[in-house]
């Protein structure tokens, strides 16, 4: 398809056909490493492609709750894979209630069940596409999580917002882990593509004791890791067959993310009770959204000035990259004029 026909099929962004849309988000991880390190929040030091995805920080949802114990931070060197999680609560929520199931986490992970001492996860993503920082100082380098069964180690990690053991994540959930995945990768300087492995020695797990040798995928669910269920069968399905692909283009300047071979299925109630993970909150009301092809999904459009939908943060990465390719142009600097 051209990309006259492509534009005139709707823009995601005006003046930005598809293609153009997707490179520009895949060009970003390019010039990743030569952008300085970005003020944030309350002076917060913030990963550049981690505040250019719009991550919302954890003051949004925390509402002054302090880390209830020591954290520790993680070399860098020692971010070997990205692990992907569910809380394993319901799917049945709106937006507003989000920062309130943050609080609820929250307050079973750092209670006397748990005793950890913040949120387990690096980072949520919610139904709606958005992605929220979890445990404190996440957005500004790799800070040691928890997960039931014990932490091996290694690993920084994702987790959705919702139970998804027959019910895959909302497209726009699944984009935004996408990009999650994408910038934490370039951040951390992991090969993703299909196949890509790393080996360690685990710190100690139910399913991988202490001292012994692990080989996993770089992008792995937390049953790999453990013994548990987590992220859910529908949630892993994606660990294994959509998100080393997927992520491996978004990070590759003259790849687009394929389609998706899945049709997509309009959104139904849920026929069977959250299956409650043990290293969740307490099931809640939760929502489900359509499953379907990532890419074949409409991209959110410009509406009033908005981004309208909870890819937003995925389109503004996007539409910086342009300008930064366009000012490159412009100023006659190559470095960062990749293509787009």
């Amino acid at each position: 398809m051209s990309s006259t026909s492509e534009a005139a099929a709707g823009d995601p962004i005006p003046g930005m056909n598809r293609r153009e849309f997707l490179h520009g988000v895949s060009a970003v991880a390019l010039t990743v490493s030569l952008l300085p390190v970005i003020t944030g929040v309350a002076g917060a030091q913030m990963i550049p492609p981690l505040m250019q995805m719009g991550v919302r920080p954890r003051a949004d949802w925390a509402q002054g709750l302090p880390p209830a114990g020591e954290l520790q931070q993680e070399r860098l060197e020692d971010v070997k894979f990205l692990l992907v999680h569910h809380t394993a609560s319901g799917n049945r929520y709106n937006s507003e209630d989000v920062p309130g199931l943050l609080r609820g986490f929250y307050a079973f992970h750092t209670g006397p069940e748990k005793n950890w001492p913040d949120v387990a996860y690096n980072f949520f993503v919610d139904r709606y596409g958005t992605v929220w920082e979890g445990r404190a100082g996440s957005l500004a380098g790799p800070v040691k999580p928890d997960a039931t069964g014990g932490s091996q180690g290694f690993a920084q990690l994702g987790c959705f917002i919702g139970d998804h053991q027959t019910e895959a994540p909302s497209d726009a959930a699944r984009l935004a882990m996408t990009g999650l995945l994408a910038a934490l990768a370039d951040t951390y300087g992991i090969e993703t593509a299909p196949g890509s492995m790393a080996t360690f020695v685990s710190r100690g797990s139910n399913r991988w004791p202490a001292g012994s040798s692990v080989t996993t995928t770089t992008i792995a669910g937390h049953r790999d890791m453990s013994q548990t269920a987590c992220p859910g069968d529908a949630g892993y399905d994606l660990v294994q067959r959509v998100f080393p692909t997927d992520v491996t283009a978004l990070r590759t300047s003259n790849s687009v993310p394929p389609a998706s071979t899945s049709a997509p299925s309009t959104p139904s109630p849920s026929s069977t009770p959250a299956e409650t993970d043990p290293a969740s909150a307490p099931a809640s009301a939760a929502g489900s959204a359509e499953d379907g092809g990532i890419w074949d999904s409409p991209l959110p459009a410009v509406t009033g000035g908005v981004l309208a939908g909870g890819t937003g943060g995925l389109i503004a990465y996007a539409l910086l990259r342009r300008r930064a390719a366009h000012m490159a142009t412009v100023d006659g600097d190559e470095l960062n004029n990749s293509p787009t």
